[in-house]
């Protein structure tokens, strides 16, 4: 009887544990999605302002290739769907396969 009751003090403790814990994780979820938004905004403010000399040197550089566009890509749409079609634009002047690509792996943006 004793360790019943033992056992379930340590149980409760658990479970306070537990919830603890989610409520961390849901604090933490949010915390992280308010950096993403933070973060999109900020990406889609520099994406509209990068010049065909900008996306030139990126793309030397290696800043700015397929997988990178992509990701930030798959962020930014369909929400700042303006900044990534005048990006687009832009890169089409300065690489014309990449851009293509990057047109067939996201249809919404064909023009």
């Amino acid at each position: 009887m004793e360790g019943c009751g033992k056992r379930s003090v340590d149980n409760s403790k658990e479970s306070e544990q537990q919830e603890t814990g989610r409520a961390d994780l849901n604090e933490e979820d949010f915390h992280l999605k308010i950096l993403k938004d933070i973060c999109c905004e900020l990406l889609s403010n520099m994406l509209q302002e990068l010049t065909k000399e900008n996306t030139l040197e990126g793309l030397h550089q290696g800043h700015l290739n397929e997988q990178t566009c992509s990701c930030a890509f798959q962020n930014l749409l369909p929400l700042y769907f303006a900044s990534v079609e005048s990006f687009l634009e832009v890169l089409r002047e300065a690489d014309q396969t990449l851009a293509d690509n990057l047109e067939k792996r996201f249809p919404s943006l064909k023009v």
